[in-house]
């Protein structure tokens, strides 16, 4: 059993973190099917004995990165999402966050495919900065909560909406659904990240370019945003958040977009974030 500690302050493995230099890290299965995190130098990953936000050294042991099978960058015991986090989405945005959370099962990486739920047949998809949290918090400074960031990936936010939910199960068009909005976020590899996590890099002024394609019906849309428009800091988000619930290690939080997009069966969904990488998954039927 977990020993809970107390929730009055920051709670912390007690890890400095060192953001001097440009790092990248992520997390792989090797050929026995064992997980490991590693320290990404050009095209090999070092690997680490444990997770770098707990202190993990290196092993000595040395993978290509072509061989190795990547895996979501951490394992989030939260997967937390910002809702009207841009300028321009609410003419008159709150003072104080709002999210929600998806399941744990939602943790997906490049290359990942997603399939459609039934109870759906379209999705929705954003490009979104992801933030992963490499100290225990709860209750946290914004001091706290900014030594608390241990690094940035790509995103790709995948949700269901009540329109389509709407258009197969005969509701009434238009009908208000707060409840269902939230319930439609939900769904296995609605939450694709990395697949690398950056340290060094920083969440200001990032152009986010988001493709989608479908070589069969030939559709081919193309987005490019920045993250100026973003209202609330990072150090701002996770202060609120650890407020909420506890925030530990390896979760993720993703800090929203601007714009959606429609994506259908078939479909390819490329992202790519000025300093943090690209990000690619299909979305295919159930």
């Amino acid at each position: 059993m977990r020993r809970l500690l107390p929730t009055l302050t920051v709670l912390s493995v007690g890890i400095a973190f060192s953001a001097t230099a440009a790092e990248k890290y992520c997390r792989f299965a090797d050929h026995a099917g064992a997980t490991h995190y590693a320290r990404v130098d050009g095209d090999t990953l070092l690997s680490l004995d444990a997770a770098p936000w707990s202190g993990g050294k290196e092993t000595g042991v040395r993978i290509a990165l072509a061989d190795a099978k990547l895996l979501p960058p951490s394992e989030p015991r939260n997967i937390l999402c910002l809702a009207n986090s841009y300028a321009g989405k609410d003419p008159n945005p709150p003072a104080f966050i709002r999210w929600f959370a998806k399941s744990n099962g939602a943790a997906a990486t490049d290359g990942d495919p997603v399939a459609i739920p039934p109870i759906v047949d379209q999705l929705k998809t954003e490009a979104e900065v992801v933030l992963i949290v490499g100290r225990r918090l709860r209750n946290a400074t914004e001091d706290e909560a900014r030594a608390a960031i241990f690094g940035y990936a790509v995103g790709n936010e995948l949700f269901g909406f009540p329109e389509s939910f709407q258009r197969l199960h005969g509701d009434a068009p238009g009908r208000t659904e707060v409840m269902l909005a939230a319930g439609l976020k939900l769904g296995d590899h609605f939450a694709p990240f990395g697949p690398f996590i950056e340290r060094g890099s920083e969440w200001k002024d990032r152009r986010r370019v988001l493709s989608i394609t479908n070589s069969s019906t030939g559709k081919s849309i193309e987005h490019a945003s920045d993250t100026k428009g973003l209202l609330y800091p990072p150090a701002k988000i996770l202060t609120e958040l650890s407020r909420v619930l506890t925030l530990e290690p390896g979760d993720i939080v993703f800090t929203g977009s601007d714009r959606s997009f429609i994506v259908d069966a078939g479909d390819t969904i490329t992202i790519e974030i000025e300093g943090l990488g690209k990000l690619t998954n299909r979305i295919v039927k159930p």
